[in-house]
């Protein structure tokens, strides 16, 4: 089909109740599901010139720009992509974010293409930003240190983000196609079970946790309106306890909701899938919520991790070694709505003292 004709037919209908609407939509769902990517660079192109784009124009723009960037092509085609996106978002009412984007480019890109176009990336753009962490978390991108620094002078929030993955992420690997990770849990048994001492003789205090929000920061999406979905909370024991007999019996003192609904399953867990449980969380959202993707959700694991270790600074270095101190579990209980395994949260850590409990608990369903 000539571009000027799927133009045409793209804007012979405003919306479905158009006549035409089913000829205006079959560009996208027919056409340029098909097309080569030659021929859907100019197409976006051409679509970019129409001053008042129609619904089926913004339905398919998103559709060609993604079979765009997920066909591998050369640092040109890179940098393409990243003008369309950016000029789209100003165009018309289209359905994708800049971040989303560079998760296409990241997934399917060759890495020696990434690297050349975030060596010339400017610190202010936040395309390229993101694609700097989503290429990390699939390859080695030191070769984009430079880059880095600009962002790290500039004040980016993804900065100080490590360049490739760290001991902890080792779970993190995202595809290389488009698409964000699949929810992952572990079936009943597999862990190792954490019942705790029986009765256990502990006073356990609530404390105000001015972090309580920066552990929340993976599953912000997930809060709704009242916050009935979501908890941090934040525990002073009135003696230290060894890490070997921190368990259910502990967890059933606290006062947090999501631990006083009777207990299902409590088991250990390590730092790596702590961060990994906290990193699909932010990356894919709640069943309604939208997910980070995988640069700002990156960020938001590590920002949850350490609030949770009470880590103050330092980097993901010094978090990982905080929490490597700590001792976790993770539970769910009557609380959970137990909907589907990757929706349920509850995570605690008995930190270094041996006398401060914090739980971070999420829930939701379809």
């Amino acid at each position: 089909m000539e571009i000027g004709e799927a133009v045409r037919r793209m804007g012979l209908a405003r919306n479905h109740r158009d006549r035409h609407w089913k000829t205006a939509v079959q560009v996208t769902d027919r056409t340029i599901r098909n097309a080569e990517p030659e021929w859907l660079e100019e197409l976006l192109e051409a679509l970019l010139q129409v001053g008042d784009p129609t619904y089926p124009m913004c339905y398919g723009f998103p559709v060609a720009l993604q079979r765009l960037a997920t066909t591998p092509g050369d640092v040109e085609r890179i940098r393409s992509v990243r003008r369309i996106a950016a000029e789209g978002k100003t165009w018309g009412d289209v359905r994708y974010e800049l971040a989303g984007v560079a998760s296409w480019l990241a997934a399917a890109q060759p890495l020696d293409h990434l690297l050349a176009f975030l060596g010339t990336a400017d610190a202010a753009d936040e395309l390229a930003a993101c694609l700097l962490q989503e290429t990390a978390l699939r390859h080695d991108a030191n070769g984009a240190s430079g880059f880095a620094r600009r962002l790290r002078a500039a004040g980016h929030p993804l900065a100080e983000l490590p360049l490739r993955r760290t001991p902890a992420e080792r779970r993190h690997g995202l595809p290389h196609y488009p698409g964000l990770p699949q929810p992952e849990w572990h079936a009943p048994g597999e862990r190792t079970p954490a019942p705790g001492p029986a009765g256990i003789d502990l006073t356990a205090t609530e404390l105000g946790w001015p972090a309580a929000d920066r552990a929340l920061s993976a599953h912000r999406a997930w809060v709704s309106g009242g916050g009935e979905c979501t908890e941090a909370r934040l525990y002073s024991l009135d003696r230290p306890l060894a890490p070997a007999d921190f368990g259910a019996s502990l967890l059933r003192l606290l006062t947090a909701d999501s631990t006083g609904g009777g207990l299902d399953e409590v088991s250990r867990a390590t730092t790596a899938d702590v961060l990994h449980k906290l990193f699909q969380g932010a990356t894919g959202g709640s069943a309604y919520g939208p997910g980070l993707g995988g640069a700002y959700g990156r960020l938001a694991s590590w920002e949850s991790l350490a609030a949770l270790a009470g880590a103050d600074g330092g980097g993901t270095s010094a978090v990982e070694r905080a929490a490597d101190r700590c001792a976790w579990l993770f539970y769910t209980s009557g609380w959970h709505l137990q909907v589907h395994p990757s929706m349920d949260v509850g995570i605690a850590v008995l930190r270094p003292d041996g006398r401060t409990v914090a739980v971070l608990a999420a829930t939701d369903s379809d």
